[in-house]
Formats: C-alpha cells, sequence, structure tokens
C-alpha cells in the first residue's frame, strides 16, 4: 500500500484517505462489521495501538530526502506559464513544512548523516512520530 509513499505529495484529502484505509485494515482484522456501529477510538483501543501509517509516510518522506540530497544533484525548474489559482504544494514545499528548514539547509545538513538523523528525530518529534515505531 505504500509503495512509493517517499515520493508522494499529499493533500489533506489523501491523509484522510490512507487514515481511513487503515481503520478499515483494523476493522477487517478484528471483524467488525460498519453495522456494529463501534467508534474508531473503541477499534484502536482493542487493538492495542494506534494511527501508524501516515506516520510512516512522513518519515519515510524525510529519510528519503536527505537520501537523494546526499546522491544526486536533480534540481531544476521549467519555464512554463503559471496557471490560474492557488499553485499545488509541492514535494519541496512539504517536506520544508514537515523540518521547518529550507531546501538549501536540508541540502547542507543532509550531507552529515548524523546530523540529518537528529534532524529527522526532532521532525518526528515535533510531528509526534517516533521514528523507531513507524519504521516496524
Amino acid at each position: 500500500m505504500l509503495y512509493g509513499c517517499e515520493t508522494w505529495t499529499m493533500g489533506k484529502a489523501d491523509e484522510l484517505k490512507i487514515e481511513a484505509a487503515e481503520m478499515w485494515f483494523f476493522r477487517r482484522f478484528l471483524r467488525v462489521s460498519w453495522k456494529d456501529r463501534r467508534t474508531n477510538g473503541n477499534v484502536l483501543a482493542e487493538m492495542g495501538t494506534g494511527r501508524a501509517l501516515l506516520s510512516l509516510v512522513k518519515e519515510r518522506r524525510l529519510k528519503y530526502i536527505g537520501h537523494a540530497e546526499r546522491n544526486t544533484k536533480i534540481e531544476g525548474k521549467t519555464e512554463a506559464k503559471r496557471g490560474s489559482g492557488r499553485p499545488s504544494l509541492s514535494y519541496v514545499d512539504q517536506v520544508s513544512k514537515a523540518t521547518g528548514l529550507k531546501l538549501q539547509s536540508i541540502s547542507q545538513k543532509s550531507q552529515d548523516r548524523v546530523i540529518y538523523r537528529g534532524v529527522v528525530k526532532s521532525s518526528c518529534a515535533a510531528a509526534n512520530i517516533n521514528p523507531d515505531d513507524a519504521a516496524r
């Protein structure tokens, strides 16, 4: 389900779909029908876990951008006329929002793995994501 999630640019609707799919998995695992009228909190309590898919996607994205910045330099912008309306959120914008850093700073910090691991851990901590739990 999460194949290639490191490169996804997700909006709020996509995040809600991932959370809904995760709850569907839990309900299928417990054989709980929607007719039983059990709350998501009740199902999560019975599973003894919390939602982790969205956290895993965000944590993988942060790790991948560090890997990509260390190994390749594929940066560029296309020159084209911009369409009307609000510009869509780009991958770089999402990573910058998650880390609180600009791309240039991320690129510099990613050259040292130890420093970048600290950036990933602090970003995950700020978003209440435990990288060790999300990796499982």
